[in-house]
């Protein structure tokens, strides 16, 4: 006598054979991000020194640079900038901030993307300058924005120092525009970076150039790179997305700042540029 399956039941079963493979994806892309966001803050690795015996010296040593970016996340050409301007005390300040606890919150950008603030910002370390060298021309980067667990990130050129200005396409639906460089000490982890080996003069003059051109367009992610060589000066821009707006400013002057030579520019890439010194961190690891 042979057994029959009702209907409903041949349904279920058939339903359980994607469903069971969904269930298991589901699991990993859960993980996945969680794992992302638990890397939104690394907070330093060493314990807190005092800096008070640096700050009475005219000369530092390598050991004293080390030092200094490992309790305060400035590296030696903002540290010079500092102390030829008499204005090393701000190490204090910026200390204090780098080792005080993150609050991290997480939530939705957009649609696919989350990214993460630091909740607790206003009173880490309240009336510190959170970026006290920053100049015309410099690149910020962060990697608090992900989708699932890849970190995209976010970039932006600063386009007027003195005025706490950058410009940034920050995602889709909104053109490119100039920002409030205060916004950046929301993230819990930056960089900030700066073209080698290049006069002041020549980075106020790219970032001139990528407030006057690149201000007004609409975000994209069809826009390349051209590993080729792009020619900046055909045809205007149609989009642009965060690093490719950078990366199109430096590249108009000759340099090219896509680490990897792709298609496609990411923060990472920017990142990783062998022509860019880093001058500041926080947040990220150190070793990065």
């Amino acid at each position: 006598m042979k057994n029959h399956t009702s209907p409903p039941n041949r349904i279920l079963r058939l339903l359980r054979r994607p469903l069971l493979p969904l269930a298991v994806l589901s699991v990993v892309l859960a993980l996945w991000t969680a794992r992302a966001e638990a890397c939104a803050h690394y907070p330093p690795e060493c314990r807190r020194e005092d800096l008070l015996p640096l700050l009475q010296k005219e000369t530092l040593t390598e050991a004293d640079y080390n030092l200094i970016f490992n309790q305060t996340g400035l590296a030696s050409p903002g540290v010079d900038e500092l102390y030829a301007s008499n204005r090393q005390l701000e190490l204090l300040g910026l200390q204090q901030r780098f080792f005080a606890d993150a609050e991290v919150e997480c939530s939705h950008s957009n649609l696919f993307t989350r990214s993460e603030r630091l909740t607790n910002f206003r009173s880490i370390v309240d009336g510190v300058d959170f970026l006290p060298t920053v100049q015309d021309g410099d690149i910020l980067i962060t990697f608090n924005g992900h989708v699932l667990g890849w970190r995209s990130g976010h970039a932006a050129i600063v386009v007027d120092a003195a005025g706490r200005l950058t410009l940034e396409a920050i995602m889709p639906g909104c053109d490119s525009g100039i920002c409030c460089l205060e916004s950046w000490e929301e993230y819990p982890g930056f960089a900030l970076l700066r073209l080698k080996g290049i006069s002041a003069e020549e980075r106020a003059q790219i970032a001139a150039y990528a407030r006057e051109h690149l201000t007004g367009l609409p975000y994209s992610l069809m826009v390349f790179t051209d590993s080729h060589g792009a020619d900046t000066s055909a045809a205007p821009l149609s989009g642009t997305q965060c690093a490719h707006l950078v990366w199109y400013a430096y590249r108009h002057f000759g340099y090219d700042l896509d680490s990897n030579g792709g298609f496609v520019v990411t923060p990472d890439d920017l990142y990783h540029s062998d022509l860019l010194e880093l001058v500041q961190i926080y947040g990220l690891p150190p070793n990065s």
